[in-house]
């Protein structure tokens, strides 16, 4: 038990809750859950995801008996790997039309497939920085699975953990000119706003969005 690491699950907690609950709290819940379950454990390799799920269950309790509205944020995971910019741009328009009430994160790719240079300037046009360290790189970990995988890619494999999976079918951007690559970002937005729609995510367009930030 004392060599197995629980801050995965801890910082999982923390992205789902932490908008509505104070870390404190939070910790308090987890190291309960984790005492009671280290005095039954018999297969221990199993216990971060045992414990991730007693435990995020009874923050979701905390929170209703208290008081507190909302829920937990849902975990979208984008995954364009040959060309992860296009899921980079996805996950910054829905962080940006839910107004950073989902957790969009990105599947881990090659180096060389990461960069695409209209995509980044059609991203930094609309005011989406594409900045790696807000759109995090998401590795195969059970504990953070998805509540959606988005496959952009039409040969991508279905091998990311999740608890629904969406494929879109996104042109390559090879050969295109920056017009081009609007449009494209014109297609995803609007894919990324049904997504969020069909999870019960209030939205807003970006250029409204847009226009408040230039105002203040």
């Amino acid at each position: 038990m004392n060599n197995i690491n629980f801050r995965p699950v801890r910082k999982e907690l923390y992205t789902r809750f932490g908008h509505r609950l104070e870390a404190t709290v939070i910790d308090a819940i987890l190291d309960e859950v984790i005492a009671e379950h280290a005095e039954t454990a018999r297969i221990p390799n199993f216990l971060p995801v045992l414990v991730h799920r007693e435990a995020a269950s009874r923050i979701e309790d905390h929170l209703w008996t208290h008081g507190t509205v909302g829920t937990p944020r849902k975990r979208i995971l984008f995954a364009s790997r040959t060309n992860s910019q296009r899921a980079v741009l996805a996950a910054a328009m829905a962080r940006r039309l839910s107004d950073n009430s989902i957790v969009a994160t990105v599947a881990s790719t090659h180096p060389e497939n990461r960069d695409d240079a209209l995509i980044e300037w059609v991203m930094d046009e609309r005011g989406l920085a594409a900045d790696g360290a807000k759109y995090k790189t998401e590795r195969r970990r059970t504990v953070a699975a998805a509540d959606v995988v988005v496959y952009m890619d039409s040969e991508e494999p279905h091998d990311l953990p999740g608890r629904t999976f969406v494929q879109w079918e996104v042109p390559s951007t090879d050969g295109m000119n920056v017009e081009q690559v609007r449009v494209i970002a014109d297609h995803i937005e609007a894919r990324v706003a049904h997504l969020l729609a069909t999870l019960d995510i209030a939205t807003r367009p970006l250029g409204e969005v847009q226009a408040e930030e230039l105002a203040a």
